[in-house]
C-alpha cells in the first residue's frame, strides 16, 4: 500500500494544493497528516484527495472544533498520539516524537519541520518535514510503501 505522509502545512494553501496534486498523481491509497494545519480553512482542501485521509492535531492547531467539523466531511482527525492498524501494519501517528512503550512498524511524526527517515528498534520513524516550506525553505512530503517497508522524502518544489 502506498501511503502519502505530510505535516506542518500551516495554512499555506498553495503548498497544500501542490501536495494533494502530488499524492493524487502518484495514486497513493491513503494520506496521513501529522498535525499543524493551523486553521480549518486550510484543512478543507484535503477533501480533494482521491483516497482516505487521517490526521492528528498538532501544537499549532488553534480551532479543534472547527478542524474536526471540517475534516469529518472527508476523513478523520484524532488527538495524538493515535495508534492504528493499516494494511496489517501497526502505526503510531503523533506530532511530537517520543519513545513509545511498545514497538510499531511505523512511527509518523512532525513538529521539527525537518524531513527524516530512521530505522530504530521501535520501528521506522518517518518525519515528512514541512509542507509550508517557510522554516527551512523546503516543501517536503513522504511516501511510504508498506509492501516494501520503504519510505522516501520528496521536495514538492522539485517535482
Amino acid at each position: 500500500m502506498k501511503i502519502g505522509i505530510l505535516s506542518d502545512t500551516h495554512n499555506n494553501i498553495d503548498k497544500i494544493c501542490k501536495a494533494i496534486d502530488f499524492f493524487n498523481l502518484r495514486q497513493v491509497e491513503f494520506v496521513l497528516h501529522a498535525g499543524d494545519f493551523s486553521y480549518p480553512e486550510a484543512a478543507k482542501y484535503f477533501s480533494r484527495l482521491k483516497c482516505p485521509f487521517l490526521a492528528i492535531f498538532g501544537n499549532n492547531d488553534f480551532d479543534y472544533y472547527g478542524l474536526s467539523k471540517t475534516i469529518e466531511k472527508f476523513g478523520n482527525i484524532y488527538e495524538p498520539p493515535y495508534d492504528f492498524v493499516l494494511d496489517n501494519k501497526t502505526f503510531l501517528l503523533t506530532h511530537h516524537l517520543y519513545t513509545p512503550a511498545k514497538k510499531f512498524d511505523y512511527i509518523i511524526y512532525g513538529h521539527t519541520h525537518r524531513p527524516s527517515i530512521t530505522k530504530t528498534s521501535n520501528g521506522l520513524l518517518i518525519n515528512p518535514g514541512e509542507v509550508t516550506g517557510r522554516r527551512y525553505g523546503r516543501s517536503t512530503v513522504a511516501i511510504l510503501d508498506t509492501s516494501t517497508n520503504r519510505a522516501e522524502i520528496f521536495d514538492l518544489d522539485l517535482e
